[in-house]
């Protein structure tokens, strides 16, 4: 559905007139809403919106989505069903305020980002190795309950639809469970990315309860003694493995997650068979950076073969274990666009198969691949800003000294990420850098720089060739 309806708004958006109503329906209404988000929901069967000027804005894009609708052979109430959940029309919403402000550009740019990561603390009970974060200990100059109960309110006004939390360990915060609260409250889906140990049966449904939408939590062996040794705490993995089961019976949607590396690679089938033997909607694979405690153990990365091999193996698991599997390595979207022959497609975090391929080449083409400043961005826990989780070191601003809405729109090093012609290298040559465009965190964790191309990728052999030389490390192919 998404698929559609995101084809459906890029194709009837893009003409001048279209954009000039949406132009117009970045207004607030009364109720603390844009114009375009009341707009959506009036469609949806929601009540008239406030004021004339209002009411008169909601009949004309009700008109422009019927007449879209018409144009392009879709089913309006099939629209109209799936825009009544809020966070849908919120999600539409930011979607065509990106084409109002950009037009249908590819990838799409986006006025506020889709998504927002937000590492709550520094806080953890455990001690991974290949933690971004070099998480433990909390941060002394943590955003205190009403620095976060602003910046959540910052986040809703500038449009975000999705927050994630993560940290560090955010079970283990007491603000954890009141920034979901305003987080639900202003209108926002909630994440949250946990190692699961923390997750008893009372913890998952008061999950469930807070409105909590989505549970990655991380598993990284079949193997008891390799998970443990990997996290640093002796029976961790049986902890972890009953929070995933307390999150299934609670009914939360839940996602078993990997960063797979040379130490568990042979383990991932199994992992995928564990994932939907104990009902996880979804396993995910998380590519490996070499930042915080992961630049200590980069000789353990899988070469650009391996993970072209990891990421077939994934697409094969999607089609024939009935689980979706997905992966954080923008390579993958290709890979599946490939091995599909066009059929399938998944950028990052999204999985469709077999569809027409005009409607998978525009998610593809919207998302982008690597989304890292453009759809996506991390907040630290002192408000710093970053590009992604996995660049904690290149902060953008603080939102202590200046808005979120600043930040997005004003920072050179965002701006940068957002054009794919800036990309160096093979990256830059690729005809698949617009549905791809390599990892930026892989990038500067190896490289030093936020365009150069990501080794991680089979296109790229002759930069992991060189890394090879450089950490004297065998073999390289």
């Amino acid at each position: 559905m998404l698929v559609s309806t995101l084809r459906l708004f890029a194709l009837t958006m893009s003409n001048p007139l279209s954009r000039r109503m949406l132009e117009l329906g970045v207004k607030k209404s009364p109720d603390g809403s844009s114009r375009l988000e009341s707009a959506l929901s009036f469609f949806a069967g929601g009540k008239h919106a406030n004021g004339l000027r209002d009411c008169i804005y909601g009949l004309a894009i009700q008109v422009v989505l019927r007449v879209g609708c018409r144009i392009f052979d879709f089913n309006v109430h099939t629209l109209r069903d799936y825009m009544r959940d809020p966070v849908v029309r919120r999600g539409i919403a930011s979607v065509v305020r990106g084409i109002a402000e950009y037009g249908v550009t590819k990838p799409q740019l986006l006025s506020a980002p889709f998504l927002v990561v937000w590492n709550l603390t520094n806080l953890c009970n455990l001690a991974c190795k290949h933690c971004y974060q070099g998480a433990g200990a909390p941060s002394p100059d943590e955003l205190s309950l009403e620095e976060k109960i602003a910046v959540t309110a910052q986040l809703a006004d500038a449009g975000v639809v999705a927050i994630a939390f993560s940290g560090g360990e955010p079970l283990i915060h007491p603000h954890f469970f009141p920034i979901v609260a305003e987080a639900r409250k202003m209108g926002m889906f909630v994440a949250v990315a946990t190692n699961g140990t923390m997750i008893d049966e009372e913890t998952a449904h008061k999950l469930e309860n807070a409105g909590v939408g989505y549970v990655e939590i991380s598993l990284d062996s079949v193997r008891p003694e390799v998970h443990d040794e990997f996290r640093g705490v002796p029976g961790s993995w049986k902890r972890t493995i009953q929070g995933i089961k307390n999150c299934v019976h609670a009914g939360l949607y839940t996602v078993i997650a990997t960063t797979v590396t040379r130490s568990n690679i042979r383990d991932v089938p199994e992992l995928v068979r564990l994932a939907k033997r104990l009902g996880a909607n979804r396993f995910t694979h998380f590519n490996f950076i070499p930042t915080g405690r992961g630049a200590e153990i980069s000789s353990l990365d899988l070469s650009p073969a391996e993970r072209e091999e990891l990421l077939k193996l994934l697409y094969r698991e999607s089609k024939t274990n009935g689980i979706e599997c997905l992966s954080t390595s923008p390579q993958y979207a290709r890979v599946v666009l490939q091995n599909s022959r066009g059929k399938a497609v998944a950028p990052t975090h999204f999985y469709v198969g077999e569809r027409e391929e005009g409607d998978l080449q525009t998610l593809a083409d919207f998302i982008g691949g690597c989304g890292c400043g453009r759809l996506y961005c991390a907040i630290q826990p002192n408000g710093d800003v970053t590009p992604c989780v996995f660049m904690p070191k290149i902060t953008v601003g603080n939102i202590r000294e200046r808005r979120f809405t600043e930040i997005w729109h004003e920072s050179e090093v965002l701006k940068r990420l957002r054009s794919r012609e800036s990309l160096q290298g093979a990256c830059a040559s690729c005809k698949y850098r617009f549905v791809c465009g390599g990892c930026r965190a892989r990038s500067v964790g190896y490289l030093g720089d936020l365009m150069a191309p990501d080794p991680g990728c089979i296109y790229n052999q002759n930069a992991w060739a060189s890394l090879c030389s450089s950490m004297a490390r065998e073999p390289c192919d």
